[in-house]
């Protein structure tokens, strides 16, 4: 059994635009802890909200808030870097693992 120090992967709280990591990682998974306003989160492999577009996440208050918390997976390559990009009117917190 690993031990939770040796655990692969790293993890970043967002809560607004937040550069999650620079460099070549992989995105594991976002988990939406919560949700107070509908919005999209944006998710680029990039070191800034532009760029190559990995997904967007259309969060919405009506199927969100009832079953929360909701994980996301996607286990992908990202070339340039990790960021997550909060539209104008998102209000969520979220927690991304990467590698």
């Amino acid at each position: 059994m690993q031990s939770a120090i040796d655990f692969p992967w790293d993890y970043a709280h967002v809560v607004t635009d937040t550069a999650v990591k620079e460099g070549p990682c992989v995105l594991h998974t976002i988990v939406l802890n919560g949700l107070t306003t509908a919005g999209d989160a944006t998710i680029y492999d990039n070191t800034a909200g532009s760029g190559d577009i990995i997904g967007i996440l259309h969060l919405d208050l009506t199927t969100s808030v009832s079953v929360q918390p909701i994980t996301f997976l996607y286990d992908v390559r990202c070339k340039t870097g990790l960021y997550i990009d909060f539209d104008q009117s998102l209000v969520a917190d979220l927690t991304v693992s990467y590698k």
